[in-house]
C-alpha cells in the first residue's frame, strides 16, 4: 500500500486512481459504490470510503458472496465496538481478496490473515493457525 497524504484522503479522485493510491482492490472500491458508497462526480476520498465502509461492511459482504460478520452490539463499550467493527473491515478486505485471487499461495495468506485478525477479536473461538 502507497502512503497517502493528508490532501489525498480528502481530495475526490477517481475511483481507479483512489484504489492504486490508497491500494485497494479496484473491483472492491467499484462494489463499494454499486452498494451505496456516494461518488458524486463519479469521485470519492478516502475519508468517504472509510467512513462507508467501517458501516458497511455487511452490504459489501454480501454483494462479494461472503458470509456476514457479527456487528458490533449496542451494548458493547465504545472502544470494543470499534475494534470489532475494525477487525470485520480488515477481515472483509482479506476474505474479498482471498475469494478474488487465482494465486493459491495468495489465497493462503489472506485467509492465514482473516484467521489472525479473528484470532484477535475473538481468542476464545480462534483456530490455530496451521502453516
Amino acid at each position: 500500500m502507497n502512503d497517502a497524504s493528508d490532501e489525498e484522503y480528502t481530495t475526490p479522485l477517481d475511483p481507479d486512481m483512489f484504489a492504486a493510491i490508497f491500494g485497494y482492490p479496484p473491483a472492491l472500491v467499484h462494489l463499494a459504490i454499486d452498494c451505496g458508497l456516494k461518488a458524486p462526480a463519479g469521485k470519492i476520498t478516502g475519508l468517504a470510503f472509510c467512513r462507508w465502509f467501517t458501516s458497511h461492511y455487511n452490504e459489501l459482504r454480501a454483494r462479494a458472496g461472503l458470509p456476514l460478520l457479527d456487528a458490533p452490539a449496542k451494548s458493547m463499550p465504545a472502544g470494543e465496538r470499534r475494534q470489532l467493527t475494525i477487525c470485520n473491515v480488515l477481515r472483509t478486505l482479506a476474505d474479498y481478496s482471498a475469494s478474488r485471487t487465482s494465486s493459491i499461495e495468495y489465497r493462503e495468506e489472506w485467509n492465514r490473515l482473516s484467521e489472525e485478525v479473528r484470532a484477535v477479536c475473538f481468542p476464545a473461538l480462534a483456530r490455530p493457525v496451521v502453516g
